[in-house]
């Protein structure tokens, strides 16, 4: 894929993108974003809903991140079989 530097983008105005342009060079409060989920990504992996709040009580009291906490759950199951 070869990348291209542009002065126009097909189906917005001159006007439009300068509102974008504008938009953006104020800054963002990323915390205040809507995020969306990539349609095209499809090997995510999910947690039950039922494990969320459990698995963030337990990344907090062993001062890891979630993603540590289900790494290693994981793990032990895996060694364990």
């Amino acid at each position: 894929m070869k990348a291209e530097i542009t002065d126009a983008v097909p189906g917005l105005t001159d006007a439009q993108v300068q509102g974008e342009v504008e938009e953006a060079e104020r800054g963002y409060v990323l915390g205040e974003l809507v995020s969306e989920p990539n349609p095209h990504r499809s090997d995510l992996p999910t947690v039950p809903v039922d494990l969320i709040a459990e698995i963030a009580a337990r990344a907090a009291r062993d001062g890891e991140t979630p993603d540590d906490v289900v790494r290693r759950a994981l793990l032990s199951y895996l060694h364990s079989a």
